[in-house]
């Protein structure tokens, strides 16, 4: 596995830091002629999409119509360069509007960024025990397995049941 050390690695990794939305997008615009010159990235990973537009927008409907552009141009993207995209976006926690006082997790853009995706994954802890949730998908059922990270990589694991253990109850998550 020669070349195969992290400076090799990092080598490789093309970084662009946006300190605002209007930067993500110019970013995002830019990247095919970018992709043109370097035809080998098959992967972009946007850290986090929700970021920038979670505060300082009074004007909420220019800010829906940049993230469907955004999510448009991302989506063309991974079409045409044949990559894939992942976005990450940040989760808030709503409180019920009635007197219950429950809470619980909503992805921080709402549910109408969700519908961008294909593809949704929701990494969550629960009981110091890391897990990956799948919420939608066009080829899967919804599922939720346990995985960990290691000097190997992530890694899946096989959690022992026992007769008198209870189900893992499933954690909530809805989109507002």
């Amino acid at each position: 596995m020669a070349g195969f050390n992290v400076e090799d690695i990092l080598s490789k990794v093309h970084y662009f830091r946006c300190h605002d939305y209007v930067q993500l997008i110019a970013t995002v615009h830019l990247l095919p002629e970018f992709l043109k010159d370097h035809s080998k990235v098959k992967l972009v990973v946007v850290d986090s999409i929700a970021f920038h537009f979670r505060h300082d927008f009074e004007d909420m409907s220019l800010r829906t119509r940049l993230l469907n552009g955004l999510a448009q141009s991302l989506i063309r993207l991974a079409t045409d360069y044949s990559l894939a995209v992942v976005l990450t976006n940040q989760m808030t926690t709503r409180f019920s509007r009635d007197r219950s006082g429950q809470s619980h997790l909503v992805p921080a853009l709402g549910e109408s960024w969700g519908h961008a995706s294909t593809v949704r994954v929701i990494l969550y802890w629960e009981n110091d025990q890391r897990y990956a949730r799948l919420y939608k998908s066009p080829f899967r059922q919804e599922a939720t397995i346990p995985y960990q990270i290691t000097t190997g990589g992530i890694r899946d694991i096989q959690v022992p049941t026992t007769a008198t253990e209870q189900p893992r109850k499933k954690q909530k998550v809805n989109d507002v």
